[in-house]
């Protein structure tokens, strides 16, 4: 016997297969195992990704935005600073998405230690995006801006790197690169600093959990149909963490956003 996993998330299905000590026959464990602390910190690593995988991919679609919001360098925020203008930011944002009839959901996550601090977030695309930049700028400005800068408008330092989400609903890489972000600030400021928040309203997959009775699965996952089989995002092999085998599959729609 073997447990299989299944995730729906958008236009993903993620398929994941793996044994147990409770159910099925004895297997031999790998000898090629990394040691407990750097496993325990890898299979930390890989959960957030996959997790934050399935949250974007769920609540997130082709045209939506993954920006970047960041500050003067004269004057940069402490963290708590820096905490409150991204709650104040998000709180003052739900408005701006209302009035264009958009729910806002967002995915926010802030690195502290890399150059200076800015902000992540992946926000639903909006008929008028500009309003969400002039409302960054807006709370920069009355904290951050010297009043020559508040005269002369935008600091020409200061940049807002946006990025479409593209059409394929499978925004796996984009969930390693925010949780890569978080790394050097949680060696210098603890393992148990959050790596990404969320607003109330994202919705979070959860698996469908199946005890399969057969000994084991095949090698090659099966097909779907009307998907295909991200094979740089898949898995089949030995667990670094178990030793035990394990498969994970993600599946994609092939339909493309119109």
């Amino acid at each position: 016997m073997y447990i299989k996993k299944t995730w729906k998330a958008g236009r993903t299905v993620e398929v994941k297969k793996t044994y147990s000590a409770r159910f099925g026959k004895k297997l031999a464990r790998s000898e090629n195992l990394l040691d407990t602390s750097k496993a325990a910190e890898k299979v930390n690593r890989d959960n957030a990704i996959a997790n934050l995988r399935r949250i974007l991919n769920e609540n997130f679609a082709p045209g939506d935005w993954h920006a970047v919001f960041t500050y003067p360098q004269k004057v940069p925020p402490n963290e708590e600073e820096a905490r409150e203008d991204r709650r104040r930011f998000l709180r003052l944002l739900k408005a701006v998405y209302a009035e264009q009839g958009v729910e806002l959901k967002a995915v926010a996550v802030t690195e502290w230690t890399h150059k200076r601090i800015h902000h992540h977030l992946v926000l639903p695309n909006l008929p008028d995006m500009k309003s969400v930049k002039a409302l960054w700028k807006s709370i920069l400005s009355a904290k951050y801006y010297t009043d020559e800068e508040r005269l002369n408008g935008e600091p020409l330092h200061l940049r807002f790197p946006w990025s479409p989400l593209d059409d394929s609903g499978q925004y796996g890489e984009l969930a390693e690169y925010l949780v890569k972000e978080t790394d050097k600030s949680r060696k210098l400021r603890g393992k148990y600093c959050r790596r990404y928040s969320c607003t109330k309203n994202i919705v979070r997959p959860q698996p469908k959990v199946e005890i399969i009775s057969a000994a084991e699965w095949r090698d090659e996952p099966p097909q779907r149909k009307g998907y295909y089989i991200d094979r740089d995002a898949s898995f089949s092999g030995i667990s670094e963490y178990t030793g035990l085998p394990m498969q994970e599959t993600i599946y994609v729609s092939l339909a493309r956003a119109g």
